[in-house]
C-alpha cells in the first residue's frame, strides 16, 4: 500500500464512522459527541467513557481504543481487519459504541 491509498482509505473510514455515529445517536435518541482533529476521532459518551480512533501512518494501520481494549487494524481484502481477532473494524466499533452508549 502507498501513502495516497492509505489516506484515501482512512478518509473513507472516518466518513463512515461519522455517518454511523450520527445515525446511531438519532435512532437511539442519544447524545454522542465526537471531534475530529487531523488523524484522530475522539468520541465521548454521556457516561464519561470515550472511544479514540487514530491512524498509524508509518504502519498503514487504524488503531481503536475502547473502554475495555485497544485494537490494531490492517487493510486486507477490502476491509479493515483486527490483527489479533480477525474481526472487522465495523463489527468491533459497532459493538463498542453499543456497549459504551448504554
Amino acid at each position: 500500500m502507498d501513502i495516497t491509498t492509505f489516506h484515501t482509505l482512512t478518509d473513507q473510514l472516518f466518513n463512515q464512522v461519522e455517518s454511523f455515529l450520527d445515525n446511531y445517536a438519532d435512532e437511539h435518541d442519544l447524545d454522542i459527541d465526537y471531534d475530529i482533529h487531523g488523524n484522530v476521532i475522539a468520541i465521548s459518551f454521556v457516561n464519561g467513557s470515550k472511544i479514540i480512533i487514530n491512524t498509524q501512518e508509518p504502519l498503514f494501520q487504524i488503531w481503536l481504543a475502547t473502554r475495555k481494549q485497544g485494537y490494531h487494524f490492517d487493510y486486507l481484502n477490502g476491509d479493515w481487519i483486527c490483527n489479533r481477532t480477525d474481526k472487522s473494524f465495523k463489527q468491533i466499533f459497532s459493538d463498542a459504541v453499543h456497549e459504551q452508549a448504554s
